[in-house]
């Protein structure tokens, strides 16, 4: 009996996962303008882990993720090389479709942790872009010798600024169980503007899995690249 419960167990926990890391990632791409023949590729940092052919606008990638990755889907190599779209990926299928020459509007659909970072990338954009061209005023007003009205631009692009870091902070919590939480704090463009403890606040609400990511190893690293945080 006891040899019986423990072939159960190894069942239940090692055939899932066996099952699991079998089915893999799969990015399939139809852009079009892709040339016959073309190279494409997937990039992480500056690793590439995978590359397809280009087969009438068409190409299919597939493998298998130790964990999620954020990568980027490039076209060419080089001076040559044109990012096609970013992507959160990890082992599930995903599909690309657009047009070459215009990232903004290739779509990448089948990953709800890709369309999360995306929905937080598109409100920090919009709150940079506004904090962005009140600091134009700003300027203008301080080549203008205004200094008091520039202060108070001032006052308004700070707060805009810690509006950003709490949206940032307010996603890693959100999603503090999965890739999208562990992945946010290492390709924003705010960690110049943080300091240790923002950094610490959002490695520390991840779960124990997610900690153990490389994406939130990164964090740490960055944590201990930070300013000294304000006392």
């Amino acid at each position: 009996m006891r040899s019986l419960l423990v072939i159960a167990f190894l069942l239940t926990t090692y055939i899932p996962a066996i099952a699991q890391n079998q089915n893999g990632y799969q990015v399939k791409g139809k852009i079009a303008g892709l040339t016959d023949g073309f190279k494409v590729y997937l990039i992480r940092g500056f690793k590439r882990i995978d590359s397809a052919t280009v087969n009438k606008e068409q190409f299919v990638m597939d493998g298998i993720l130790p964990e999620p990755a954020f990568i980027s889907l490039y076209t060419g190599r080089g001076k040559d090389a044109k990012k096609l779209a970013d992507i959160l990926l990890d082992n599930r299928t995903v599909f690309v479709n657009g047009t070459l020459d215009d990232y903004d509007h290739i779509k990448v659909s089948g990953s709800d942790i890709d369309q999360q970072w995306k929905e937080w990338f598109s409100k920090d954009q919009r709150l940079g872009y506004q904090r962005y061209r009140i600091e134009q005023v700003y300027k203008s007003l301080l080549g203008k010798g205004e200094k008091a009205s520039a202060d108070s631009l001032k006052t308004i692009t700070d707060e805009m600024m810690a509006d950003r870091i709490t949206l940032l902070k307010g996603y890693v919590k959100q999603y503090h169980n999965s890739a999208v939480g562990a992945v946010l704090p290492t390709f924003c463009t705010l960690q110049d503007k943080m300091n240790q403890a923002d950094f610490m606040d959002m490695y520390n609400v991840l779960t124990p899995e997610m900690k153990n990511t490389e994406m939130a190893k990164e964090t740490m690293q960055l944590a201990k690249k930070a300013k000294p945080s304000a006392k």
